[in-house]
């Protein structure tokens, strides 16, 4: 979970948005379980049981006093006139004012009356004493006169009892004080909500109730979906400002990460868990502030609701906890891995679905169309293959979790029905508990997809964050800034391999090239020319040997210092999906428009710019739409003259560049090289046999340098090249 943890980085920094959003989650929850706790008051009034005002009474001497009054039902009061004008106590709590007073289980209370008015009401009903028991609170006493059956025999006694009042624990423990708060406060609301309606069970009085209650309903559910908005909304701006400054990190991070990097793993992987896995991460955050806040905050409110009401079946059915956990950590880890699994193999298919879009002209000539179906198909069948075990745990994880919880209900639901029939537990009670359970196991059932796409995100969290601290191009601390070129640059024994091969692509290369020399490199595919002048920049760092400038390591130098006095023209014709003028001054951003015309021209491109509509403003689009590759070869050139470096390097510049263009841009770069230093990399003949001095490569050393007469003479290799490949077509 360590990368997971890391993710919230992105999500602090939004605390007021997070807090507004947790307010809503506990009002949305809260208001949820309130919606459902309006059921069991319904029930009391469409069954007829004692009411409205009856049940809170009740609740409130339970709460208050720790004292548990017998519900009579019909037959009762049919058959006995003891249940219509006495309280039978049907449990008393220990340690209560009850307790105290000397309540026993069996008593029943034949009358009631506060220290404050002496007078009892004579033969007062159960309902009004319950009525004087529920409302009395203060400093004083209650007294009342009870009846208590005992060896058989009967007798009449009086107990004295305190009264309850709000402060009554301030001086006890801190459990106790905000327990006793709670109770006190929730039962003192009900009762004044409850006094809206008359305490008479007729029948105005039940549609009354009703009205009441489908009312309160009504505005539970507005508050609700109004917290409900809040959540999501919040939610949503949460994770897309996170996921949006995660990936501008990744971006900046990749830009700053080591070109080693991207030649060993090649680009889709990076692509893909930048845009892939951090979309796998805006879901589980979106998750983790949604679901993972408010079910669990729901199943909690609704336990307890069920705790209120019962809480030893609701202990009951909480026994199946610790299996719940156990699946939740066995099935996460498998999806964890799974997913994983999942999220490379979606990575390699991202890299060949590119390679193949990319050549599809390639594929469509040489007629490998079902070659390239079958190598993706190929990838596609491993990817199902991951796919499928993660939907076989994902799946696994919902029937486990209802086994469990029918099992943990059913016990619940047997012990329930004996209370219902053997003790005092009414039957609106016993559906009240069965309402709030099941819908807390529900709750609790979706916290399981809830764990299955946190574990999702956690794998995908791995992959960006390894991304992210991947080695960045290294900078000595104390580097020197490096002037520009002056006297020489040096190679000294350098030798140079390429990550993850074992073939030495450079061995031991010695080169002195002197300032505002022309210096052409000839070889052989694979005979290490470009990655030769891929070192001077620092693309690349070698195993062993230095490069200097002017007698300074390279590797000693900022990197911005270096480079800034390098252009580079590459085999790779490389455009942005930007405007002509913004590619043309890419390397010199503070270029006036003069100074990007003056090398449209010097590099031939002035002339098809000038007629397009928009001029210099024309939008060259992505991989150069629309302009032929000559064209874009010459904008890539004028770019790297508007530059005006010390050092130039052309990497195969004029590949793609017309024989009378080729003519053109060879007189400029005669001009542009003079007093500069440049390597070029060519197989055109008129490109290499103007330079200062010619280097020949082969199998990553240099076997020959001179100029062309003396090449041509002394070096088989070199007069090779020169009849099969530097010859003019």
């Amino acid at each position: 979970m360590t990368y997971y943890g890391r993710i919230w980085k992105y999500v602090w920094p939004q605390w007021h948005r997070v807090a507004l959003l947790l307010v809503a989650v506990f009002l949305v929850s809260s208001l949820f379980a309130l919606s459902f706790m309006t059921i069991i008051p319904l029930l009391k009034v469409m069954m007829g049981e004692e009411g409205l005002h009856g049940w809170i009474d009740r609740k409130t001497c339970e709460n208050r006093y720790g004292i548990n009054f017998y519900v009579p039902d019909m037959m009762d009061i049919i058959h006995s006139e003891e249940m219509v004008y006495g309280l039978k106590v049907h449990s008393v709590e220990k340690k209560s004012l009850a307790a105290e007073s000397g309540f026993m289980a069996g008593d029943i209370i034949i009358s009631v009356s506060d220290d404050s008015n002496d007078v009892a009401a004579e033969k007062p009903s159960s309902a009004k004493m319950l009525e004087i028991l529920a409302l009395a609170s203060g400093e004083g006493f209650l007294k009342m006169d009870v009846r208590r059956f005992s060896a058989g025999e009967i007798t009449t006694l009086e107990i004295v009892m305190r009264k309850p009042y709000k402060e009554m624990y301030d001086d006890a423990g801190f459990i106790t004080r905000a327990g006793w708060s709670a109770k006190w406060a929730l039962m003192e609301n009900a009762q004044k909500a409850i006094s809206l309606l008359p305490r008479d069970n007729g029948k105005e009085a039940k549609k009354n109730a009703v009205m009441f209650i489908i009312i309160a309903m009504i505005a539970v559910t507005i508050f609700r979906c109004l917290g409900t908005f809040i959540q999501k909304y919040m939610g949503a701006k949460i994770v897309q400002t996170a996921t949006a400054r995660l990936r501008e990190d990744l971006f900046a991070h990749a830009m700053d990460m080591r070109v080693e990097y991207f030649t060993a793993y090649g680009t889709s992987d990076a692509v893909s868990r930048m845009i892939g896995d951090v979309n796998g991460i805006g879901k589980g955050i979106k998750v983790f502030l949604g679901k993972n806040l408010q079910e669990p905050m729901k199943a909690f409110f609704m336990l307890a609701f069920a705790m209120i009401l019962n809480y030893k079946l609701t202990l009951i059915f909480l026994l199946s906890a610790p299996a719940v956990l156990f699946v939740f950590s066995n099935l996460g880890k498998k999806i964890r891995k799974y997913a994983g699994k999942s999220l490379r193999s979606s990575a390699v298919m991202l890299g060949k679905l590119q390679e193949s879009i990319a050549a599809l002209r390639v594929v469509k000539v040489y007629n490998r169309q079902q070659y390239e179906s079958q190598v993706y198909n190929g990838i596609s069948n491993r990817l199902l293959k991951q796919s499928l075990r993660l939907a076989k745990v994902d799946s696994a994880t919902g029937p486990l979790l209802d086994v469990l919880g029918m099992i943990a209900g059913s016990a619940a639901l047997l012990l329930g029905i004996i209370w219902v029939t053997e003790s005092n537990m009414q039957a609106s009670t016993f559906f009240g508990i069965l309402i709030a359970l099941g819908v807390a196991a529900e709750s609790v059932r979706k916290t399981s997809d809830v764990w299955n796409q946190i574990q999702d995100c956690n794998a995908a969290s791995d992959r960006v964050f390894q991304l992210l601290d991947s080695e960045v191009e290294y900078e000595k601390p104390g580097a020197v800034e490096i002037a520009p070129l002056k006297n020489k640059i040096e190679f000294q024994n350098v030798v140079f391999t390429y990550p993850k091969s074992n073939e030495t692509v450079l061995k031991g290369i010695n080169l002195s090239i002197k300032a505002s020399h022309n210096i052409a490199i000839v070889g052989p595919n694979g005979s290490g020319k470009t990655t030769l002048v891929n070192l001077l920049p620092r693309f690349f760092n070698p195993d062993s040997g230095r490069i200097l400038i002017d007698g300074v390591d390279i590797s000693d130098c900022t990197l911005k210092s270096l480079r800034n006095q390098i252009a580079m023209v590459t085999q790779e014709v490389i455009t942005f999906n930007d405007t002509i003028s913004a590619n043309i001054s890419y390397g010199n951003p503070d270029a006036t428009m003069d100074d990007i015309i003056t090398a449209a021209k010097r590099a031939y491109v002035h002339e098809f710019i000038e007629p397009l509509p928009d001029g210099y403003n024309t939008v060259i689009g992505e991989h150069g739409t629309g302009l032929s590759g000559g064209q874009l070869q010459r904008i890539v050139i004028a770019r790297a003259m508007l530059k005006n470096p010390a050092i130039l390097i052309f990497d195969e510049a004029m590949s793609q560049v017309d024989a009378d263009s080729e003519a053109k841009i060879h007189k400029v770069l005669e001009e542009l090289m003079h007093d500069r230093t440049s390597f070029v990399i060519a197989h055109r003949f008129s490109t290499v046999i103007s330079a200062d001095s010619i280097v020949v490569m082969n199998h990553g050393q240099i076997i020959a340098q001179g100029v062309h007469d003396e090449l041509i003479k002394d070096c088989s290799l070199y007069k090779s090249l020169y009849e099969t490949q530097l010859i003019v077509t």
